[in-house]
């Protein structure tokens, strides 16, 4: 048998081969902390939405609000022959705007935020 030579500076990366993974590795890394950063802020503002739309809510439920002026009219027919001259039926909703800066409540806290609104409509 014989003994085979071989040469020893083969074996494993060079620098260039190092630099380069490293660099791809944290383009790849600074990537993802980017997006991760972006989803926290969007996170953020969607948990203050979600806040603000079940604060007024509720705010609404209660009677706050103040009137437009508007009204939204449904009417009801019925269809064929009922025998009823004019058979139908007539509601009236009354348009509302709920803001957050209209007070404060325990449950909520304080109401001061960006000022987010919401439509409601009622019976009067």
């Amino acid at each position: 048998m014989k003994k085979r030579n071989r040469k020893r500076g083969r074996e494993g990366f060079t620098l260039i081969e190092v630099i380069a993974s490293t660099a791809l590795l944290m383009v790849t890394a600074t990537g993802f902390l980017m997006m991760t950063g972006a989803n926290t802020g969007l996170l953020a503002k969607e948990h203050r939405l979600d806040q603000s739309n079940y604060r007024l809510s509720a705010m609404a439920e209660e009677g706050l609000g103040e009137a437009t002026g508007a009204e939204l009219v449904v009417e009801f027919s019925m269809e064929g022959d009922s025998g009823y001259p004019d058979a139908g039926a007539e509601e009236i909703f009354y348009q509302y705007s709920v803001r957050e800066d209209e007070g404060r409540d325990e449950e909520f806290g304080d109401c001061s935020g960006p000022g987010y609104s919401i439509i409601v409509y009622r019976h009067r």
